[in-house]
């Protein structure tokens, strides 16, 4: 695969990653206890999938595309991961 295609797919994975991180959060606000719980271990089968059996793939063929916050030297554009499908209001933010 080439540079241009990898990094458009690691981009893409990483939000995917973020919405799904967002799902979290959201069930963690809408629902009880035992949903959540749920929620958060299928969650964490597919992030674990995303990470193990095709981030960490894409990244050793093209270890320049490795991410900072995976030790790597790759800086990530935070933007990409807007809009949020759910922005969590902090106490702070008030």
């Amino acid at each position: 695969m080439d540079i241009p295609t990898a990094e458009k797919l690691s981009l893409l994975l990483m939000r995917i990653n973020a919405s799904l991180d967002d799902s979290v959060a959201f069930v963690r606000d809408h629902c009880d206890v035992h949903d959540l719980n749920w929620w958060r271990r299928e969650v964490g089968k597919v992030m674990g999938a995303i990470y193990l059996d095709i981030e960490e793939k894409l990244w050793t063929q093209h270890p320049e595309l490795r991410p900072r916050e995976m030790n790597g030297t790759y800086k990530v554009d935070p933007t990409i991961f807007e809009p949020r499908f759910y922005a969590v209001r902090r106490a702070d933010d008030v």
